[in-house]
């Protein structure tokens, strides 16, 4: 079929991989008879619409689309793969409006690469028309091809290109083994079954969603994460860098941040200045920006967080890892996000815990601009804590730049890490949860560590503490899209901060210190054990004096009140009548963390 017929209307009987599959058929088989249909629906007379030509061409047809967003005007290249490289030129099409294109291969047998490049789309995240910049590409590898034969609905997609990136950096590069594990371990990352042939549901079409499978949502929200976590981190111009990245960050198998040892740099994405892919840009990042953009305007498709809160979760619970990729890092890697107020630098070390009590540290990293750490930790299995220090934050109740104090940490105690973990939130109230399972009998062991993750996240309504990411109320409308669970644990933090602004402690890191030191014997009553809580030295504060008893009580339920009422820095829009529960409860509590 002559490429010029790629802008008349779709009439050829088609059948998809997946289509195939189901039914049985090899995808060889599938593309014969794929062949077969679209040569018997392209013979006879007839003309028009285009000024297409109704003569078979001879050879290989492949057509499908491009779509970041649909491409308009892209340039698709396929090339010939040999001994799992990308070899000759085969075959050239441009898309049309749609981001359709078909191509001529001639008598190609074997894997096929097809490269994207050029051509504008819409940008999911900000409806904006964007151009793919020169240096980025979107591709997509075919396992094989028999010669004369036709595939048809071929994708070419960031997760396509994720895939393509994958299987060239595997032993032995591109050949139809490793294109096709890459292309599954691709599509079990996000869910969707046949990244090659299935069609993306467009978000931004309305209505979309009513007549898209489970796994084009997927495949569609996946897409636009990607675009939405660019406009969070501020890649403007062209969101077409973050693809690159994420190729980079999949081409060795492990979603966290680096290529092979190498951090990614962001230098020159599209606005980005410098600085280094976040660890968990591929993991909680996606789940973060997937949840913002579901609930955003700009999703017309009527998908709504029901939907897609399974993906969402994968993603956030994700180690990174391609599974079935067969390379990678065989060191487990820990990662996640501190949270404070917003957290731009600092350090995180991870430690072993050994019989309950503080073991050796596994590992030591910087905290990057964004909050977010990764650390390798090897074949370390058991439980752990995470410390940061030296963390810059902003402040919430006065919206001021601080710096830890030296003796302030913020921790984080997990139950067991086997083969990674990531999404781990480090916070006031995961501190809080550590030392109180480091005062139990018994210390930091497993159990000790879960009961006191959920008994802290009961006393706050926050849910679970070490993955649900905290609100930030400072962000306008962060309300909008953020569950009872995130708003409480998010508010909670920022009523810390206020306390801390209300009796003038000038570094409201040390009102960390002291809420942990009143919840490490299970009763927030300014005590611990039997003895009262100095306040000496806490950043500023008064030199001498003890804690209040009704500090981690009703000073917090007042403390959280005054916060939400203040316009100026609780942005997030949320009232207090979403609060109102949390704090009566807090107003009412005995203090007891159980």
């Amino acid at each position: 079929m002559d490429s010029k017929l790629e802008n008349l209307p779709s009439f050829e009987p088609r059948v998809s991989v997946s289509v195939a599959r189901r039914r049985g058929l090899r995808p060889l088989a599938m593309l014969a008879i794929g062949a077969g249909l679209a040569l018997a629906a392209c013979g006879g007379g007839g003309g028009g619409g285009g000024g297409g030509t109704t003569t078979p061409a001879s050879g290989g047809t492949i057509s499908g689309t491009v779509v970041k967003g649909p491409v308009n005007g892209a340039s698709v290249v396929a090339f010939a793969v040999t001994n799992g490289t990308k070899a000759g030129q085969i075959g050239t099409a441009t898309t049309d409006s749609q981001g359709r294109f078909t191509m001529t291969l001639g008598e190609h047998s074997g894997p096929v690469m097809l490269q994207s490049t050029a051509g504008a789309y819409t940008d999911e995240a900000t409806g904006a028309t964007m151009t793919m910049r020169q240096g980025d590409v979107m591709t997509a590898v075919l396992p094989a091809l028999d010669a004369g034969s036709t595939a048809t609905d071929v994708q070419v997609t960031p997760l396509t290109s994720m895939a393509q990136a994958h299987a060239q950096n595997m032993a032995g590069g591109m050949t139809p083994a490793n294109v096709t594990a890459a292309n599954d371990a691709i599509g079990g990352y996000f869910s969707v079954g046949d990244i090659l042939h299935t069609m993306p549901m467009d978000p931004l079409a309305p209505g979309a969603g009513t007549g898209a499978t489970q796994d084009m949502k997927n495949y569609g929200m996946s897409i636009a994460a990607m675009s939405q976590y660019a406009a969070m981190i501020g890649m403007t111009g062209s969101s077409s860098g973050m693809v690159t990245v994420m190729m980079n960050d999949a081409s060795d198998g492990v979603m966290n941040g680096m290529a092979g040892a190498t951090p990614i740099s962001m230098g020159g994405m599209g606005g980005m200045m410098g600085g280094s892919l976040a660890p968990t840009a591929g993991t909680a990042g996606l789940a973060d920006a997937m949840t913002q953009f579901v609930s955003s305007g700009m999703n017309r498709s009527g998908v709504a967080m029901p939907d897609m809160q399974p993906l969402v979760d994968r993603l956030r619970a994700a180690g990174g890892q391609l599974s079935g990729s067969g390379t990678g890092s065989t060191s487990g890697m820990v990662g996640g996000t501190v949270f404070m107020g917003t957290v731009t630098d600092g350090t995180m070390s991870a430690f072993a815990i050994q019989g309950g009590q503080l073991g050796p540290m596994l590992a030591s990293g910087a905290v990057d601009a964004t909050g977010h750490f990764s650390l390798s930790v090897g074949s370390y299995a058991g439980p752990m804590m995470l410390r940061a220090s030296g963390a810059s934050y902003v402040d919430e109740a006065t919206g001021s730049r601080m710096t830890m104090l030296p003796r302030d940490v913020l921790t984080a105690a997990i139950p067991s890490v086997a083969d990674g973990s990531s999404g781990i939130q480090v916070t006031p109230l995961t501190s809080m949860a550590q030392v109180r399972a480091q005062d139990m009998a018994g210390g930091m062991n497993p159990e000790n560590i879960a009961a006191a993750n959920s008994a802290m996240g009961d006393y706050f309504s926050a849910g679970d503490i070490l993955h649900m990411q905290p609100m930030d109320p400072s962000v306008a409308g962060a309300g909008a899209a953020a569950d009872p669970s995130s708003r409480n644990y998010g508010m909670s933090i920022a009523a810390m901060s206020q306390y801390a602004e209300t009796i003038g402690m000038t570094t409201s890191s040390g009102m960390v210190t002291l809420m942990m030191e009143d919840a490490s014997d299970g009763v927030m009553n300014g005590m611990h054990g039997g003895t009262p809580i100095s306040m000496s030295g806490m950043g500023g504060m008064m030199m001498g004096g003890n804690m209040q008893p009704s500090l981690g009580t009703s000073g917090l339920a007042a403390a959280m009140t005054a916060f939400v009422g203040d316009a100026a820095v609780n942005r997030s829009g949320v009232t207090m009548a979403d609060m109102q529960p949390l704090i009566d409860k807090l107003e009412r509590s005995q203090g007891l963390i159980q």
